[in-house]
């Protein structure tokens, strides 16, 4: 799983879990005032692997991650992860999306 360019604000138990043995890559997400961003296992599932890198975090935790996770199989970019607040913010939301 990718999972990149979110934007994640007040999240109480945790954001992102990798568990049984599943393969997590938390890129260029905007965590604020989230304690625990993301890390390996939750409850009784066992843990997967998880690679964060280029995360922002203001007032939140360092996250969990260990392991390596398989290439990511299509082209993609990701925006600074210290710009992703704005962009969701801007775009968000009722009456945002245009056809």
């Amino acid at each position: 799983m990718h999972v990149f360019n979110n934007y994640y604000d007040n999240i109480g138990l945790y954001a992102i879990a990798s568990t049984e043995n599943g393969g997590v890559l938390v890129e260029g997400n905007y965590f604020e005032n989230t304690p625990d961003p993301f890390h390996l296992g939750e409850a009784s599932s066992g843990p997967g692997t998880l690679v964060a890198r280029n995360n922002f975090f203001v007032n939140s935790g360092a996250g969990s991650s260990g392991g390596s996770v398989a290439s990511i199989p299509y082209s993609y970019s990701v925006d600074t992860a210290s710009t992703v607040k704005a962009s969701v913010t801007a775009g968000a939301g009722t009456g945002k999306i245009s056809t």
